[in-house]
């Protein structure tokens, strides 16, 4: 079952798999990115348009990739440190 862009949740498994790869990276009831490469890319790293320095930017880029194929899973823009986002939270049943 597709539940990302790029991420299937396998019916049997139940475990959330890259839909490029195929890699498993963790079970349905947990946080995928806690289990992915992350990248953390400032504004003024992005090189179109204007953008804060390094030192004035109140927040950043993170970017999630699978580990088997280093395809892009999903960016958020949070604060410098913060924990990732748990967007996509899957109920199981029992």
């Amino acid at each position: 079952m597709r539940i990302h862009y790029n991420l299937d949740l396998d019916n049997v498994t139940k475990k959330i798999k890259c839909r490029k790869c195929g890699h498993e990276i963790c079970s349905g009831k947990e946080n995928y990115k806690l289990h992915v490469p992350r990248a953390e890319v400032w504004p003024d790293e992005i090189k179109c348009g204007r953008r804060p320095l390094r030192n004035e930017a109140l927040c950043c880029y993170y970017e999630y990739y699978c580990p088997g194929c280093y395809t892009m899973l999903d960016v958020e823009v949070s604060e410098q440190g913060a924990p990732p986002l748990w967007d996509i939270q899957i109920s199981l049943g029992a």
